[in-house]
């Protein structure tokens, strides 16, 4: 009977998340084995274990090669997933502010926080900007950063505007003088 090139232990599927700060992962597995009825064959890979994978499906193939020249193969999927979540930096602390004289609202202004992400941020959105006009009372104004993968974070702060305006009294009547 003739035989050539088997690999045997050839690795399931991987799926893993993205390794800490990078926009992929290093992967590692057990390599398969190769045998002949002949001499060992020769064993190659496409991908060697240990190394980086981008984000998404890779597949990795190994090949057995015996002296004649037959080769067999076995395949498997490493799947990367981007699990980190964007940060958020600078989100203001509380703000506090009277009134703007004469009205009952503040133009409040702030630094808006920044956004980075181990692979890239779609999104930074703010419920309100910097600038904008607060009625006096509290508001919570949100940011929100989202990476291309859909992981979001999000900060939040209150703006408190105060009603520090005296109220005014208009057409008081002079001293009076009473007649007894």
């Amino acid at each position: 009977m003739f035989s050539f090139g088997k690999i045997s232990n050839c690795p399931a599927n991987i799926s893993v998340g993205n390794s800490l700060g990078l926009c992929g992962a290093y992967v590692s597995w057990t390599v398969p084995t190769a045998s002949d009825n002949c001499l060992p064959p020769s064993l190659t890979s496409n991908i060697a274990s240990g190394s980086l994978f981008g984000l998404g499906t890779t597949t990795v193939t190994y090949t057995a090669t015996d002296a004649s020249g037959n080769q067999s193969t076995c395949s498997f999927d490493v799947t990367v997933t981007d699990t980190e979540y964007p940060v958020l930096a600078g989100c203001p602390s509380t703000i506090s502010v009277g009134n703007d004289a004469g009205s009952c609202d503040a133009v409040v202004s702030w630094v808006a926080p920044t956004a980075t992400d181990n692979c890239n941020v779609a999104s930074l959105v703010g419920s309100h900007t910097s600038g904008s006009t607060f009625s006096v009372g509290t508001t919570t104004v949100t940011y929100t950063a989202i990476d291309d993968a859909g992981n979001q974070t999000v900060c939040s702060f209150n703006v408190i505007v105060a009603d520090n305006e005296l109220p005014v009294i208009s057409n008081c009547p002079g001293t009076l003088l009473a007649n007894v």
